[in-house]
């Protein structure tokens, strides 16, 4: 979904409009995660996927660097997520008051079911060999976690299992074309959550491309992964 920063949260009407009568009745078996079409709710705008130097040595960007393009595109914060390390929640704070930006930290876990993005982990830099390992121990932490970029390789298949290990997956990511965007849209009706936005920044030309517009206001990780796991939110792509 396109939609302009700042603007409110514009929700899409649920189901298949003008569709072949088969279709409709496929689409009307599967779960919806979308609220009325009357609902006009007024929300932030964060960006639920970002990395920076020096715990992700595959981006060009640096926090304080993030910030400033951040705010000039229109989001109203950022989540920092790493490869396989977290942010110390000291450096993620005085990243905070520093910038005057809202920064939030998560991670993107490496495992054998592909890249997952992971909201609600404490202190430390996890890496987990299985994805099994990672949703036991988001368990007891009461993290989330979302299949990254599920389209990207064309290889997922809805299963069981990743219905049950996944809240959901990312449905816009900012690196990805807009067919695997709507292939992961068109994934993420099999879970319980609806899908995230993120634009997956490594360089400043990335930088909010998408995002997630949530309708309760996110001030730290605690106030995240309660609006994550309320469902009231959307994916929405901002460069279109």
């Amino acid at each position: 979904m396109c939609a302009p920063p700042n603007l409110g949260l514009r929700l899409s009407q649920a189901g298949n409009r003008g569709g072949r009568r088969h279709n409709e009745n496929v689409a009307a078996m599967l779960p919806s995660h979308e609220p009325s079409a009357h609902a006009r709710l007024v929300g932030v705008l964060i960006d639920l996927h970002c990395h920076t130097l020096p715990l992700s040595q595959c981006s060009n960007l640096q926090a304080e660097e993030l910030a400033d393009l951040a705010r000039a595109r229109g989001l109203d914060g950022i989540c920092l997520t790493e490869h396989d390390a977290l942010w110390d929640t000291r450096d993620i704070a005085e990243l905070g008051r520093r910038t005057g930006f809202l920064f939030l930290h998560g991670m993107e876990l490496t495992t054998d079911a592909g890249h997952v993005l992971a909201f609600g982990f404490g202190a430390g830099s996890p890496a987990f060999a299985s994805v099994e390992e990672a949703a036991r121990a988001a368990e007891p932490a009461g993290a989330l976690l979302y299949l990254a970029h599920p389209a990207r390789d064309g290889l997922l298949r809805v299963t069981e299992r990743t219905r049950t290990l996944f809240a959901s997956v990312e449905t816009q990511n900012g690196s990805d074309s807009k067919l695997q965007n709507a292939s992961a849209s068109g994934i993420s009706r099999s879970f319980r959550l609806p899908g995230i936005g993120g634009s997956d920044a490594h360089t400043p030309a990335e930088v909010g491309r998408t995002a997630t517009r949530f309708d309760a206001h996110v001030t730290d990780e605690a106030s995240l992964v309660a609006a994550l796991r309320s469902g009231r939110y959307e994916a929405v792509r901002l460069d279109c």
